[in-house]
């Protein structure tokens, strides 16, 4: 991990993505306890082993950016909250919590089916979390029940990864310490926000202040912390986006149901190619059919 010294020890100033990158390691809150740790190896691999009462919202900020594809936090139906990551290199295709607690695994197929058809109704028809009771409803039927995984991770990064979604800069043209100010400055001051022990401090602040924002918080309280950087308004809710962290909630009945990263919202704008898949359905992109859009992974293609 990129570690980053307190200026009275000495300056070091960051480039923002790099600094983002390391600090979304910790962008969903964790409880105190203990907790399983990742082991890591000389090579860039590491080893993560989950159990059925170990603590979601850590087991999603532990898992390495270049490893995961998406994470999300939502309330259903029924109140219950759903947790979810998914990852880009490992034999697991992703991981599903209810109430913090491991209901156990989906697998690569069906990870790679419902982000690419979510990614699809997002672009083509409207956000997927006008919808998103439904497609978790349909995500728990898929999950394949388990009480311990091991996860072994490459290291290596995948153009669909967390990591490289924030680093590219077509998905974080925005500045978060400057977004109300002149939008011509905007790309200028990016590079140049770490440069005094002010903006640093700003900056970090405002990070954690975004960290505290779960599902079941306020609208009111999210536009306090930041304005919203982009903003979609749809028939049930309205997506608040925040493409310089490459997160998005989405706020219906005045509070948040859904914290997610990456922004599917603005990938559906600026970089939709995430989303493809060959010889998909994509007429079948729906709560109820989306496991069948994909044909069958093959062996020779998993790393």
């Amino acid at each position: 991990m990129l570690i980053v010294y307190r200026p009275f020890v000495m300056k070091l100033i960051v480039h923002p993505a790099l600094l983002v990158t390391s600090l979304l390691l910790t962008c969903f809150s964790a409880v105190a306890g203990e907790k399983p740790a990742r082991s890591e190896g000389p090579d860039g691999t590491s080893t993560l082993t989950v159990e059925m009462n170990d603590d979601a919202s850590y087991i999603l900020e532990t898992v390495p950016p270049e490893s995961a594809m998406e994470r999300f936090e939502m309330l259903d139906s029924n109140g219950r909250k759903i947790s979810y990551v998914a990852f880009t290199d490992t034999d697991v295709g992703g991981l599903v919590f209810v109430d913090s607690k491991l209901l156990g695994t989906v697998s690569r197929h069906d990870a790679q089916s419902f982000y690419s058809c979510r990614g699809y109704v997002t672009t083509a028809q409207m956000h997927w979390a006008e919808e998103a009771s439904d497609w978790v409803d349909t995500l728990l039927l898929a999950t394949i029940p388990a009480t311990k995984v091991t996860l072994h991770f490459s290291g290596k990064s995948t153009s669909q990864s967390i990591k490289e979604v924030v680093a590219n800069p077509m998905l974080s043209q925005l500045s978060l310490l400057d977004i109300s100010t002149n939008p011509f400055s905007l790309l200028r001051k990016l590079n140049s926000a770490h440069d005094t022990m002010r903006d640093r401090e700003k900056y970090e602040k405002t990070l954690l202040a975004l960290k505290a924002i779960t599902t079941g918080t306020s609208e009111e309280k999210v536009a306090a912390v930041l304005p919203p950087e982009d903003i979609f308004f749809g028939d049930g809710g309205i997506v608040l986006a925040y493409p310089h962290f490459a997160l998005e909630y989405y706020v219906s009945g005045g509070i948040v149901k859904l914290a997610q990263q990456p922004s599917l919202y603005r990938i559906s704008r600026a970089r939709p190619a995430l989303f493809y898949a060959p010889n998909a359905k994509w007429d079948l992109c729906t709560p109820q059919n989306w496991r069948n859009t994909l044909p069958e992974l093959k062996a020779a293609a998993m790393p």
